[in-house]
Formats: structure tokens, sequence, C-alpha cells
């Protein structure tokens, strides 16, 4: 059986007619613990997906174990220029190599029986492996045992993974997100802190929140305070490219108010801000003065846990002189984010609800919904032919 079964067979014209005679995804595929096997398959697995931020491996010697599409997954900074990554198991009777971060590593020596690799993953000693005092210490010829890597690319701080190694070249994937950042110099950005969440809700509906504006004014009081639903634009979208932005007319303490600025930055961005999801779950939103990194990282099917990297330009990152004003930022940040939460949860439990499948969408504010819907249903099921 294929996995179109996942769908009413009405689903693919539902996300793809006019939105206001559409809907979105149903609710299997926020509640079933088979459904998102298979997304974590056909989706995690086949596309560049975010695995860690880059300042976790400083040095020569740091390694970093994450998980990726429910796979454990080591990053080893192999050199000063690479960061590399390979399935975090001993080629021998596959017990997992590193539990946490560590330091100053020249190996990777396997607990079970301290089978070595170098940090480019080659296989450089084996312990009695032809008998007691009988070591192989020079298996050149035993390829086959060296670590399995897994593409990996760094874009600024943060780290991705092709897990199987067919996805098209990352430079290419980015570049339409590159070019929407024409004028941000990225590289005055220094990383301040990380919020973490853990939250009652399948990853989708994280994402589906983040980008759509829909909800300020119900559930943001002081950001729709800062920018009016009036004031506000839908969001838009492009292949595997979410966005959305507007224009504030005055600056705030938490937006663009007691921070340095990006260096050099175009007077149309000194009183914007813009935010935008590389699908499936990598997002960020810029202004003036910071940046902020937001990942939805799956842990099951009606739970996830969202990450949020706060980035600072210059001597605000770090720079006594701007605690008061960073903590500002940083308390908002954490006050909006526990503002969605409550709602994403309630949108999870909705899903279990017979009187919901798919919903009833706004043809202004929710056209990509439907676009997110079908990046979903392309990514695990065949398309139908128009």
């Amino acid at each position: 059986m294929g996995n179109d079964h996942w769908f009413d067979p009405d689903l693919w014209t539902r996300i793809t007619e006019p939105t206001a005679e559409g809907s979105g995804l149903p609710n299997a595929a926020y509640t079933d613990s088979a459904f998102f096997k298979l997304e974590q398959n056909s989706l995690f697995k086949k596309t560049w997906v975010f695995a860690a931020f880059a300042h976790k491996l400083q040095d020569v010697g740091d390694l970093l174990p994450v998980e990726v599409a429910g796979q454990p997954i080591l990053l080893t900074k192999s050199d000063e220029t690479a960061i590399r990554a390979f399935h975090n198991v001993c080629r021998h009777r596959g017990a997992i190599l590193v539990d946490e971060w560590k330091s100053k590593c020249r190996t990777i020596v396997c607990p079970n029986h301290s089978w070595s690799y170098s940090l480019s993953g080659k296989l450089l000693s084996r312990p009695h492996f032809f008998g007691g005092g009988k070591h192989d210490v020079n298996p050149a010829q035993c390829q086959q045992s060296n670590l399995i890597e897994i593409r990996c690319e760094t874009w600024n701080d943060w780290v991705f993974v092709n897990l199987d190694g067919n996805a098209g070249n990352f430079s290419a994937h980015i570049e339409p997100i590159v070019n929407k950042l024409d004028g941000y110099d990225l590289s005055a950005l220094h990383f301040a802190t990380e919020l973490e969440f853990d939250i009652r809700a399948n990853w989708k509906l994280a994402i589906e929140n983040f980008i759509e504006p829909y909800h300020v004014f119900s559930c943001h009081p002081w950001l729709n305070s800062f920018v009016a639903m009036a004031e506000r634009s839908p969001p838009t979208f492009e292949n595997h490219i979410l966005s959305c932005g507007y224009e504030f007319k005055k600056t705030d303490p938490a937006r663009g108010e007691g921070l340095p600025y990006f260096p050099n930055l175009p007077s149309d961005k000194k009183r914007r801000g813009d935010w935008y999801v590389l699908f499936p779950n990598f997002a960020f939103e810029i202004f003036p003065d910071q940046l902020a990194v937001f990942v939805a990282a799956p842990s099951g099917p009606d739970r996830c846990k969202e990450t949020i990297g706060l980035y600072f330009v210059g001597d605000g990152a770090n720079s006594d002189q701007y605690t008061n004003a960073r903590n500002v930022v940083i308390k908002n940040w954490h006050d909006l984010n526990n503002e969605d939460i409550s709602i994403l949860e309630r949108m999870q439990a909705g899903r279990l609800s017979d009187g919901f499948d798919g919903g009833v969408l706004s043809p202004y504010w929710d056209p990509v919904q439907q676009h997110f819907a079908r990046l979903i249903f392309e990514s695990v099921v065949s398309v139908p032919e128009s």
C-alpha cells in the first residue's frame, strides 16, 4: 500500500483550490504515530534539516550528539574550518558513541569495546580484535568500518544535515533566503542566549502558527500594539520558503531601540521586521538590531521542542553596556512564545475532534497554510497528475 491512504481522495483538491473553498491537512497528520514515522522517513531524511548551532562546536575536538528524524547523529569539529556529521553508532555492535557534548577530543572512542575513530570518521584501532593481545592497529583496508558520514553544511551559525544524501545543492537550497537578506551583514551577529520550550503539540502547528500573523490581535496584546492588524500584510510563499513582514512606525525597547543596528543597514530596513520559514522547520525573524532563530523539532506526533536562538549585533550580544537592553528583548521573546504555547496545545487537542478536519480558512491570511499543506503532502505521497 502506498502512502496515499493517509489522505482522502479529495485532499489534493482542497489544498490547491481557492483558499475560501479549501482546507489544510487532516487530523491524522498531527496525531497519528504511524504518520509521524512516515514524515520522519519521507520528509526529514530527504531534505536539508537544521541540526545544531555551530557555536557549540567552536574548537577542534568538540563533539556534539544530536538527533534528526529520529536518528542519532554525531557532529564533530574535525579541523579549524569543518564541522562534519556521522551516524552516532559504532560500526561493531551499534553502541551510541557519544551521549553528551565533549571537548578537546583527539579521537572518538566507543565505550563498548574501545574501537577508536578519527574526528573525520576513519577507523583507527580495534583492541583485541584478532584475540587477546592481538590488536588491529592498522585497519586501513577496512574502510567499510569507518563511521558513516552524513552530508553536512554550515550557514552562518547554523548546521544543516541531509540524511539520505540525495537533497539538492545546499547553496541553491538557501539562495532564495540569502537573496531576501541582502543589506543585512549577518557576520556582525553574535549569539547571546537560547530559550527552550517543550510543547504538547505537533511541530507543524508551531510552524503554521509562526508564519501567520492572523492570531496576533487575539493572542499577543503587546505585539498588536506594536504593529496593528491593519498595518500587517498576509504571508507570502515561493516553493520551500515562507515569509511575512511589516514596517513599524515607532521603535520599542524590544524591537529596534537601545541596541546596535546592523552596520550600513539600508534606510528601508531600519523600520522593518521580517520572518521566514525554510521548510520544513527552520525559521527566523530579523530586525534592525537582532535576529531570532526558531526551530520546531519533532518529538512525537503530539509534541515538539521549540528552540529560540537570539543574536545581537556586535557588542549588543555580550557587552555589559547593553545588558538591560538585551534582557528586555530576551524577556519579550520568552513572553511571546509562552502566549503561543497555550494556543498550540489547544489546537493539538482539537485535532482529536471529529468536528474538525482541515479547517475553514481565511482567503486573506491562510493561503500560506494551504501551501504548507501542499509541501507536506508532496513530501509523503505522490502528487496527482493534473
